[in-house]
């Protein structure tokens, strides 16, 4: 085999280490053809990693993990050529609080949100950064809270609320982020406790809110004019 060119040495990686002037050390890698290649890692004034990342070319590409001061870990997202691209989790105390999917530096898929039990708190859909379809709401003990649904990043559907039993406690219609539609609360009992008519945002018929015995005990009146 043919000994290596001198211009193939010369893009061999090379370690990489830098220090302040009190001599700590400020970040670590390795460098080739005079950028940062491969792992690096940048430091906190306390010495522990504020970042480590894969970069090709000085570029993010690969995993990236983001630290607070003192170690713990905030984030961990991967990159493709600088812009992410695959999972992005976000950590409080060592636990999940957000899981977020990216195609191409834009929210594509699911993005789910923990409660600090670990549970899952909400889920909702992207697509090109921008919400849609149906999103879910659960409480901390996993029953299903609250569903929505979603145009363009605008809330454009039917709204359903739930008690804990899994009984309906609201409906509700939007429309491209506007109330629009009747709109009906009730009792965990399942009896009507609020009715009233919206179209574009705007009360059209009284809002009637009922005694769970069924007495009328409010109205609010459309706006005039």
């Amino acid at each position: 085999m043919a000994d290596a060119t001198a211009d193939d040495a010369a893009s061999d990686p090379q370690p990489v280490e830098e220090r302040d002037e009190l001599g700590r050390i400020v970040r670590s890698g390795e460098m080739r053809d005079e950028q940062f290649h491969g792992l690096y890692t940048a430091y906190g004034e306390d010495g522990h990693p504020i970042l480590r990342a894969r970069l090709r070319a000085g570029t993010l590409h690969g995993e990236v993990r983001n630290y607070a001061p003192g170690g713990a870990l905030v984030q961990v997202a991967e990159y493709a050529d600088g812009v992410q691209h695959g999972q992005t989790t976000f950590y409080a105390n060592a636990r999940p609080t957000c899981r977020m999917t990216y195609r191409g530096g834009l929210l594509n898929g699911p993005s789910v949100f923990f409660h600090e039990s670990g549970t899952v708190a909400a889920v909702f859909q992207y697509c090109d950064g921008k919400r849609e379809g149906e999103a879910l709401f659960h409480s901390p003990q996993g029953r299903p809270m609250r569903r929505e649904s979603y145009a363009n990043d605008r809330l454009h559907g039917p709204v359903l609320g739930y008690y804990d039993d899994g009984t309906v406690s609201e409906r509700a219609a939007f429309l491209d982020g506007l109330q629009d539609g009747v709109l009906r609360r009730f009792f965990p009992s399942g009896a009507l406790m609020q009715h009233g008519v919206y179209r574009r945002g705007l009360l059209i018929e009284p809002l009637r809110t009922y005694s769970e015995d069924g007495k009328e005990i409010a109205v609010l009146q459309p706006p005039a004019g």
